[in-house]
């Protein structure tokens, strides 16, 4: 081979490496709708997002999206190469319907219910008893929202959505409750469900738990590299690193995902 021509070839070797190794790894948050975090995502998470580019040895960005139709259609078309995910509908969707593979769900959030609130006084004695009465809920696309529709509907009240009124914040139905603007209220906050209680209201009932906060990634990435993102999320806790990465975004840790699980709430939530 010719001088110039092996000088071409590694030339062109070179670039394909670094283009490689500067590729980008998209990395889409979402934390849900009804809470208030603190401080910025690109802060909060800068730690875990370093320790995935080291571990991948590319380019990791991160995105926060915040609106869940921005999400649902980045996910829809692929967009996203990594996301984690407070509402669990979007999540079960996207691993069922556009290419991604569940990853690890968050500790201490595979309980998540929606638990509905009635003052102590209210005539209502079961879920059963909603049908027809004003309900307050958080906003209608959170997961809380979601999974409350999904009994609902189970317990055959057609179009229960016609009784809710929403508000943006979990911690603003009892205030609703309490001003008799609505018969009962919805929340997924076990903190909100506890200080309800504490002050004499009651817990009529309760919906079946789903695991919320959930890392997925696209099939569009190697095998390899999801293997390596999910040991990495799995074993956080084991380092300092890992565990100062784990306080910045309020996380104890990670747990597999459970295939069998996961598609049983995706079926009871109507996905």
């Amino acid at each position: 081979m010719k001088l110039t021509s092996m000088m071409a070839a590694f030339a062109l070797a070179t670039s394909a490496g670094l283009a490689s190794a500067q590729e980008l790894i998209l990395v889409a948050v979402n934390e849900g709708v009804t809470y208030q975090e603190g401080g910025p995502a690109s802060e909060r998470y800068k730690p875990l997002i370093q320790m995935l580019s080291k571990e991948l040895k590319q380019n990791v960005k991160l995105q926060a999206v915040d609106k869940y139709a921005t999400l649902e259609k980045g996910l829809a078309e692929g967009k996203y190469d990594l996301a984690f995910i407070h509402p669990a509908h979007i999540g079960l969707h996207a691993v069922k319907k556009d290419g991604y593979e569940g990853l690890v769900t968050a500790k201490g959030y595979t309980d998540y219910r929606a638990r509905v609130m009635v003052p102590q006084n209210s005539p209502l004695k079961s879920m059963q008893d909603l049908r027809g009465k004003k309900i307050g809920v958080p906003s209608v696309e959170s997961i809380t929202t979601v999974m409350f529709t999904a009994d609902m509907r189970s317990m055959n009240i057609p179009q229960p959505e016609k009784s809710f009124t929403p508000t943006r914040y979990q911690d603003a139905v009892p205030f609703m409750i309490d001003n008799g603007f609505v018969d009962a209220g919805v929340t997924g906050s076990a903190a909100v469900a506890q200080a309800w209680t504490a002050k004499g209201g009651r817990i009529l009932g309760e919906t079946k738990p789903v695991a919320i906060k959930q890392f997925i990634a696209s099939k569009k990435m190697s095998e390899a590299d999801r293997e390596k993102i999910k040991k990495l999320l799995l074993e956080l806790p084991d380092s300092e690193a890992g565990k100062a990465a784990l306080q910045k975004i309020g996380m104890t840790g990670f747990l597999p995902w459970n295939d069998a699980v996961m598609k049983e709430a995706t079926a009871r939530l109507g996905l």
